[in-house]
C-alpha cells in the first residue's frame, strides 16, 4: 500500500499499514488510533489527528439534464491553515466520521462556521 501524508509529520510505513488494517471503515475513511486515513483509488492519504483543527460536511449540488447531482465532501481544516476536501460517496459515512471525531477527539471542532460567527 502507498501512503501519502496530507500534512504534518510523516509516520512509519509499517506502523501505518497495521493501523490502517485495524481501523474501522466509514466508506472511504478509516479512523485509526493516531491517524485518519482516506482511500481514493490506489493511494491512501493520512493525517494525524493532532493536525486537524476543524472538520465538517460540505454538500455540493448541480444538474445534469434532468438529473439532480449531489456530491459530499469531508472538509478538514489544518493547523497550518490548509483546507482539504475529501470526496465521500455517501453523506451518512461522512456524518458517521464526524460523530466519531466529536466523540473521541474533543480538540477537533466539528461543524462549519462563517467568519462572522463566534466559535
Amino acid at each position: 500500500m502507498r501512503f501519502a501524508c496530507v500534512c504534518g509529520k510523516e509516520h512509519d510505513n509499517v506502523n501505518l499499514q497495521k493501523e490502517y488494517k485495524a481501523a474501522p471503515a466509514y466508506g472511504e475513511v478509516r479512523l485509526g488510533a493516531s491517524c485518519l486515513f482516506y482511500r481514493y483509488f490506489i493511494k491512501i492519504r493520512y493525517v494525524d489527528y493532532g493536525e486537524i483543527v476543524r472538520a465538517y460536511l460540505r454538500e455540493e449540488s448541480g444538474e445534469s439534464g434532468e438529473f439532480l447531482l449531489k456530491e459530499y465532501y469531508l472538509m478538514l481544516e489544518m493547523k497550518d491553515g490548509g483546507l482539504h476536501k475529501l470526496r465521500m460517496e455517501r453523506d451518512a459515512n461522512a456524518k458517521s466520521v464526524l460523530a466519531c471525531l466529536e466523540k473521541e477527539h474533543e480538540e477537533i471542532s466539528i461543524g462549519f462556521y462563517r467568519p462572522s460567527q463566534s466559535v
